[in-house]
């Protein structure tokens, strides 16, 4: 990407300012002003407020750089699981964890943000839903309370995990997965054996 801005001769700055005018977006950050000037000038965007406030639109060459550029605003979008008593679902969903510190030495809960961050991850991801996502998480500390919760993850791990590379794992989902299916829930229902 910047290879091919600096061939157009641009900064990173007026590419954003582009942006923002192509999505509808604010602008920010960066000093607009001094920005739009030069864009008008190098004729990637045109004014047409016609002296009634500020009104900007891409010229085609603009427009053409977006698309070289691949722009895909979908990651912007909030999952619809998360529109809905997202902070409550979180709450709850944190107090179903230990107070303090795990075996492994690291808090059991993590902070609000770094959860809602996961959490948007995971509904772009699964089609679960916080009905679900609770009972699993339920089901998976209370298996680990039966062994101290030596070797849990915390709040934030068990929602995603990075692996090997740039892929994520979700020990929630496989527990979402077993909550759906009706599997292992009785704990107590392990295949035993009598020996005589």
């Amino acid at each position: 990407m910047f290879t091919q801005i600096l061939k157009e001769n641009l900064s990173p700055n007026q590419l954003y300012v582009i942006y923002c005018i192509k999505y509808n977006r604010p602008v920010s950050v960066v000093n607009i002003h001094q920005e739009i000037r030069i864009l008008v000038s190098d004729e990637w965007i045109k004014d047409e407020s016609n002296g009634k406030g500020y009104k900007y639109a891409l010229t085609p060459k603009a427009d053409l750089l977006l698309d070289k550029l691949s722009f895909d605003i979908k990651d912007d979008k909030v999952p619809e699981e998360m529109k809905v008593n997202v902070l409550d679902n979180i709450s709850q969903y944190i107090e179903l964890f230990p107070k303090g510190k795990l075996p492994s030495g690291k808090p059991a809960r993590a902070d609000k943000k770094n959860l809602e961050n996961n959490f948007k991850w995971f509904f772009a991801n699964y089609s679960y839903t916080w009905d679900t996502v609770l009972k699993a998480t339920a089901f998976y500390v209370d298996e680990f309370e039966k062994v101290n919760f030596m070797y849990m993850r915390t709040s934030q791990y068990f929602i995603r995990k990075k692996e090997d590379g740039n892929t994520f794992a979700s020990e929630l989902a496989n527990y979402c997965s077993i909550v759906e299916s009706g599997d292992d829930l009785d704990t107590d229902n392990h295949f035993k054996q009598n020996v005589v």
